[in-house]
C-alpha cells in the first residue's frame, strides 16, 4: 500500500517469490532459495528464468508505486530493500524486545502496553494464502513468535489483576491455537481467580480431550500441577501470592540457589594453532550485537572433520570466557556412543544441573524445553554442546534469550541452525604440527631429529588427533626415535593400525563419521579410492556410481558435509574434491573390505573409460574432429556423452587442468592389466604433451603403455605407443631413436592392415628424413602419407604434410610451389576449424614472405600466428612466432628489438624443450652480435647453437654454424679454415639446393678469407 493506494501482486509464484525476499528483508536471497520457494524439490527446467520474470514483474510493481530501486540484484540473487521502520515484521521484533527491557526494570503496565502496540501490527495468520511449504514454515516461525508475545503480554496482565478481562479473551485465543497449553493455564488460573474454579476444571479437561485425540499425548506437568493446585485450592494461585502472572509449576518448586554448574572437561596444555579462531568466537560471544539481533541466541558452530581439534577449541574458549558467564557452563557431549543421551534426556539432566528436583523435571519434551528456556531467561550462562550430528539434537537445546549463548562442534556443517556463526576448523601446517609436537614429546628430541619430525608430521596430514596419537607414543617410549616411528608409519598398509596409543585411536574417529552417512554416500567413499588422481572433478562420482550428475553430487555433498572429502577452487571457477591422507587410507580398507575384486575392477574400468571419453572430446573439439589419433575398442562409459563439461568449450584448458589426473590414470590403467585403456588413454594424450611441452609425462605415459600392451601381446597397441614414442623423439630432436620406433610402428601397422596407423608413421619418419637432410626419403615418405591420409579422410594429417613440403620448396627456392601447398594447407585446417593447424600454415606463410622481402606481410601473418597459439595455449607455437618476429626486427635493422625478442623466444623454447627453436635462436643471436662487431658474444651464442644443431642431427644447421663461426674467427685463419672444411663436409652429404646455396656461400667466405687449400693458410 502506497498512499492509500493498493497495488496487487500478480500471480501465485509472484507471491511466492515477494514472500520470499520479505522473509529475508536486506539480506541477499540465492536464485536457489527463491527457486526453492516456488517448485520446492522438483523445478522445471526453466526455473531461473521464470524467477527473473517474476521478478521483473515485482519491480514494475515497485516502480509504479514510487519505490523504484527497491529489488536490487545481488549475487547469488536479489535483495529487498526496506527502509529501517517500514517492515512490520522488524517494528514488531523492536517493540516486544521494548517490553522485554521494561519487565527487567519493573515497569510492567508499560511493558504489557509495548506488547500490545506489537500485537496490533498483526492483520491475521502470517503470510496467510501464500501456497509454498518453504513459506509456511517461515510463516510459522512470525506466528509462534506472534503468540509468544501475546503469551507474555497475558501473564502480565494475569500479574496486574486482569484476570477478569482475560477470561474471554483467552477463549478466543486457545480457539485459534488449541494445541498451545500455556494458553488453556493462563485461562484456568484467570477464571480461578475470578471465582470460578469449576469453569477452570472444565477448561482443563477441554484441554486434555483436545492434546489426546489430536495429537494422543496427556497434558504436560505443569498445566497437571496447576490442575491439582487449582483442587486444592493452593494459596500460591493466589494473585498476590503468585506475583506477576507465575503459573504454579516446576520453576517454582525449585527454590533455593542451587549450585552455579561448571561442567565442563578441561582444556589441554599443549594447545596450539587456534588463537585467531579463538579471538575471533570471543569477539563474536562478547561484541554488543546489533539492534536487530540483540535479542537473538548468538550460536557459534565449529565444524570440521575428525580429529581436527574441534572439541579442544571449543574447550578452550570456554574455559577463557569462564569470568564473562558468571552463572556457569552446561556441557554435553553428543557424539559418545555410550552415552546415547537423547535430547530430552539430555533437558533432564541441564534442568537439574539448574537446580530443579528430579521429580519436578517434567515428563514432556516440548516442556522440558519451555521450562530450561524459562529458567536461563534472566542468566548469564554458556552452553557447549560437543559432537553434534543432526540439527535436531540442537534445537531444544538452544536458549531463548541472547544472554546465553552456545558454541556446537560438528563434524557436518549443521546449516539449519538460526543465525549460526560459522568456523571452519582446517587441518594444521607444517610449523603449527611441529609446535604441537615439541610440546607433547619436548624441543629437544624435535630438534635433535628435524627432517624426521618434519616427515612425521608430514605422515600424520596436519591432522592434530593424528599428531596426539603419534606424539603419546613418542612420550611414552623416551628412548623411541622419531625416525624409527616414521619407518612404521612409512608402510601405508599397516599406517592406520600405528595410530592408536592409549584409548586414542584414529581409525574410529573416521569411522565414526562414515557409518553415519547415507548408504549411497558409504559406497561413494569407498569407490572414491579407486581414483588414481590427487583430487578428481565431481563428474567422477557418477561415473563411480553409475548415476547421473544429480544423484552423485548429492552423495559428494554428504561427503563434504562430514568433511570427509576437501573441496579446492581452482580459476575459472572449477570445483574439485580430494582425500585427507589418511582418510583416504580408511577409505582404501573399507574398499577392500566391503568391495568384490571384480566390481572394484569394473568401476575402475568405467571411471578410467571416462576420462578416456573427455580427453577424446577435447581432442575433437581441438582437431575438428578424430583426426591423426589412433583409438581402441574400449567402451566408453555411457553417462559421460550428457554431461556439459569444460572439453566441448576450453579443450587445452581442461586437459591442463586434468593432466596430473590422466597421466596417474594411464599409470593405474598399466598396472592392473587394462593395455587397451592405457594405451589409447596415453595416445590421446600427444596433443596436451606436444602443445605443453610435457615432455617427460609424454614418455612416461607412452613407456608404460608400450609395456602393458607388450605384456598383453597386444600387437596394435604396441605399434601406436611406439609411434607415440618416434613422435615424442622427434620433438626432442633424438632422431635415432625416433627413426627407430617409428620403423618398427610402421611395420607393425602395415602387419596390422592400419591405413591410419601407416600414414601417421610415415610422416614422422619423413620429418626425420627432413631434419637429416634425406631429401629422396623424405619427399617419398611424404608422398606415401598423403596419399593414405586422404584415403582414411584426414583433412588435419593430409594438412601437416602439405605444411612440411611448404617449408621443404621454401627452403629449396621453389615460391611458387610452397604457396600453393601452404593455400591447400590452409583450407583444409579452415573446412575442420583446426586452429593450430591454421596458426602453422600462418606461420608457413609468414617465413615465405620473409624470405620472398615482403617483410611487412611477414610480420602479419607473425603476430597472427602469436595470438592464435597464445589463445589456445600452444607454448612451443608461441616460441616458434617469437623467433619469427625477433627475425622480421634483425632483417628490418632492429638489431636491439630483435634482439629482445630472440631472447625471449629462447627463454621459451629451453622453458617447454623445443631445442629446436632453441638452437636457431642462438644462431640468430650470434649473428646480430656479430653484425655489432661484438666477436666475444658472438662466439658464444654460435658455439651453443652449433653444439645443439649436432646434437640434433641437423647438418644443415650445423653447417650454417660453423660457417658464421669462421667470419667470427676471421683473425685466426686456421680454425676459421676448419670449421669451413667442417661445413663443406656436412653440406657434401646433402642433396638440395638449399645445401647447394650454402656450399656457394662456403665459397664467398673463403675467398673473403683469402683462404686457399693449395698453399700454405697465411693471416689476412
Amino acid at each position: 500500500m502506497t498512499d492509500g493506494r493498493v497495488s496487487r501482486v500478480g500471480g501465485p509464484k509472484e507471491h511466492v517469490v515477494l514472500a520470499a525476499l520479505a522473509l529475508n528483508a536486506n539480506q541477499a536471497t540465492s536464485v536457489d532459495h527463491l527457486v526453492e520457494a516456488v517448485w520446492g524439490t522438483s523445478p522445471p527446467s526453466s526455473a531461473r528464468g521464470q524467477i527473473q520474470k517474476c521478478v521483473s514483474g515485482l519491480r514494475k510493481l515497485f516502480k509504479d508505486a514510487g519505490q523504484a530501486g527497491t529489488i536490487r540484484t545481488c549475487p547469488p540473487g536479489y535483495i529487498l530493500e526496506i527502509p529501517p521502520g517500514d517492515l512490520d515484521s522488524e517494528e514488531f521484533t523492536r517493540l516486544v524486545g521494548v517490553a522485554r527491557e521494561q519487565v527487567v526494570d519493573g515497569e510492567l503496565d508499560e511493558a504489557a502496553g509495548s506488547l500490545r502496540k506489537a500485537l496490533a501490527l498483526w492483520r491475521g495468520p502470517a503470510l496467510h494464502g501464500v501456497r509454498s511449504d518453504l513459506i509456511q514454515r517461515g510463516a510459522a516461525l512470525l506466528d509462534d513468535a506472534r503468540f509468544a508475545a501475546i503469551e507474555e503480554r497475558v501473564r502480565l496482565d494475569l500479574g496486574m489483576g486482569r484476570h477478569e478481562d482475560l477470561a474471554n479473551e483467552l477463549d478466543g485465543l486457545i480457539d485459534k491455537a488449541p494445541l498451545r497449553e500455556r494458553l488453556y493455564g493462563y485461562r484456568m488460573l484467570a477464571m480461578y481467580r475470578s471465582g470460578r474454579q469449576a469453569e477452570a476444571l472444565e477448561v482443563f479437561r477441554r484441554a486434555r480431550t483436545m492434546l489426546i485425540e489430536e495429537v494422543g499425548v496427556e497434558p504436560g506437568q505443569e498445566l497437571c500441577d496447576l490442575e491439582r493446585a487449582i483442587l486444592n485450592r493452593d494459596p500460591a494461585l493466589d494473585a498476590k501470592a503468585a506475583g506477576a502472572g507465575s503459573i504454579a509449576g516446576a520453576a517454582e518448586q525449585a527454590g533455593g540457589h542451587p549450585p552455579t554448574p561448571r561442567p565442563l572437561p578441561g582444556s589441554t596444555a599443549d594447545f596450539v594453532g587456534r588463537e585467531a579462531h579463538v579471538a575471533e568466537i570471543k569477539s563474536f560471544l562478547l561484541s554488543e550485537a546489533p539492534q536487530e539481533s540483540s535479542f537473538a541466541v548468538r550460536v557459534v558452530a565449529i565444524s570440521g572433520k575428525g580429529g581436527v581439534g574441534k572439541s579442544t577449541l571449543a574447550l578452550r574458549v570456554a574455559h577463557e570466557l569462564s569470568d564473562s558467564f558468571p552463572d556457569g557452563h552446561l556441557y554435553a557431549d553428543l557424539e559418545d556412543p555410550e552415552t546415547g543421551e537423547r535430547p530430552a534426556t539430555l533437558l533432564a539432566r541441564f534442568l537439574r544441573a539448574l537446580g530443579v528436583p528430579g521429580p519436578a523435571v517434567p515428563e514432556d519434551h516440548s516442556e522440558r524445553a519451555e521450562l530450561y528456556r524459562s529458567l536461563l531467561a534472566h542468566k548469564q550462562l554458556l552452553v557447549v554442546l560437543d559432537g553434534v550430528t543432526t540439527e535436531e539434537q540442537v534445537l531444544s537445546l538452544l536458549p531463548g534469550t541472547a544472554t546465553c549463548p552456545v558454541i556446537v562442534t560438528s563434524r557436518a556443517r549443521l546449516t539449519r541452525l538460526p543465525g549460526a556463526r560459522w568456523v571452519d576448523v582446517n587441518v594444521f601446517d607444517t610449523e603449527q604440527s611441529l609446535e604441537m609436537l615439541g610440546k607433547i614429546v619436548g624441543w629437544d628430541r624435535v630438534h635433535a631429529e628435524q627432517d624426521a619430525a618434519v616427515e612425521l608430521v608430514n605422515l600424520c596430514g596436519g591432522l592434530p588427533l593424528a599428531l596426539r596419537i603419534a606424539g603419546g607414543r613418542l612420550a611414552s617410549r623416551p628412548q623411541m626415535w622419531v625416525s624409527g616411528l616414521v619407518s612404521r608409519l612409512a608402510d601405508e598398509t599397516r599406517r592406520l593400525d600405528e595410530f592408536s596409543h592409549r584409548g586414542l585411536e584414529l581409525r574410529a574417529s573416521i569411522s565414526l563419521t562414515y557409518h553415519s552417512l547415507p548408504s549411497q554416500a558409504r559406497r561413494l567413499f569407498r569407490l572414491l579410492a579407486l581414483v588414481p588422481a590427487p583430487d578428481f572433478p565431481a563428474w567422477a562420482a557418477a561415473a563411480l556410481l553409475d548415476t547421473g550428475q544429480f544423484e552423485a553430487d548429492d552423495a559428494l555433498g554428504c561427503l563434504v558435509d562430514a568433511h570427509l572429502l576437501d573441496t579446492l577452487e581452482y580459476p575459472g571457477r572449477r570445483i574439485r574434491y580430494r582425500f585427507h591422507d589418511l582418510i583416504r587410507l580408511y577409505a582404501h580398507e573399507r574398499l577392500f573390505e566391503v568391495e568384490p575384486v571384480a566390481r572394484r575392477r569394473d568401476v575402475l574400468a568405467r571411471v578410467l573409460s571416462a576420462w578416456l571419453a573427455l580427453a577424446e572430446r577435447a581432442h575433437r573439439k581441438e582437431y575438428g574432429g578424430d583426426y591423426t589419433i589412433l583409438h581402441s575398442d574400449v567402451p566408453r562409459w555411457h553417462g559421460i556423452a550428457d554431461m556439459d563439461l569444460d572439453p566441448d568449450d576450453y579443450p587445452m584448458e581442461w586437459w591442463e587442468s586434468e593432466r596430473r589426473a590422466l597421466v596417474v590414470a594411464v599409470r593405474r590403467a598399466a598396472a592392473e592389466g587394462m593395455d587397451e585403456l592405457c594405451w589409447d588413454l596415453a595416445c590421446t594424450l600427444i596433443n596436451l604433451f606436444e602443445v605443453k611441452g610435457y615432455f617427460d609425462d609424454w614418455e612416461e605415459t607412452s613407456r608404460l603403455a608400450l609395456e602393458a600392451t607388450t605384456r598383453a601381446g597386444n600387437r596394435f597397441g604396441q605399434a601406436a605407443s611406439l609411434y607415440s614414442l618416434g613422435t615424442l623423439y622427434l620433438y626432442q630432436k633424438r632422431l635415432a631413436e625416433s627413426e627407430e620406433c617409428l620403423e618398427t610402428a610402421l611395420r607393425t601397422f602395415e602387419e596390422e592392415n592400419s591405413t591410419l596407423g601407416c600414414a601417421l608413421a610415415l610422416r614422422m619418419a619423413a620429418s626425420v628424413d627432413r631434419m637429416r637432410g634425406n631429401v629422396t626419403l623424405m619427399l617419398d615418405k611424404y608422398e606415401r602419407a598423403r596419399v593414405k591420409m586422404r584415403e582414411v579422410g584426414d583433412p588435419v594429417g593430409e594438412a601437416y604434410i602439405l605444411r612440411s613440403l611448404a617449408k621443404f620448396r621454401t627452403d629449396e627456392g621453389d615460391f611458387e610451389a610452397a604457396r600453393s601447398l601452404l593455400d591447400e594447407a590452409h583450407t583444409l585446417c579452415r573446412r575442420v576449424n583446426y586452429r593450430r593447424g591454421d596458426a602453422q600454415a600462418a606461420r608457413g606463410f609468414a617465413e615465405l614472405h620473409l624470405v620472398t622481402g615482403h617483410t611487412g606481410l611477414a610480420r602479419q601473418e607473425f603476430q597472427r600466428v602469436l595470438r592464435i597459439v597464445r589463445d589456445i595455449g600452444d607454448r612451443i607455437g608461441e616460441a616458434h612466432a617469437l623467433y619469427g618476429l625477433g627475425l622480421i626486427r634483425r632483417q628490418e635493422g632492429k638489431l636491439d628489438s630483435a634482439e629482445t625478442t630472440l631472447v625471449h623466444a629462447l627463454t621459451l623454447a629451453h622453458q617447454v624443450g623445443e631445442p629446436l627453436v632453441e638452437a636457431q635462436a642462438q644462431y640468430a643471436l650470434g649473428g646480430i652480435e656479430l653484425a655489432r662487431g661484438n666477436y666475444v658474444p658472438a662466439e658464444e651464442h654460435l658455439v651453443k647453437a652449433r653444439r645443439l644443431f649436432l646434437d640434433l642431427g641437423m647438418p644443415m644447421w650445423h653447417a650454417k654454424s660453423l660457417i658464421m663461426l669462421s667470419e667470427v674467427h676471421a683473425d685466426d685463419v686456421a680454425e676459421a679454415g676448419a670449421e669451413l672444411d667442417e661445413a663443406e663436409r656436412l653440406l657434401g652429404s646433402i642433396d638440395s639446393k638449399e645445401a647447394s646455396r650454402l656450399r656457394g656461400q662456403l665459397t664467398e667466405t673463403r675467398s673473403a678469407l683469402r683462404l686457399d687449400y693449395g698453399a700454405d693458410l697465411e693471416p689476412i
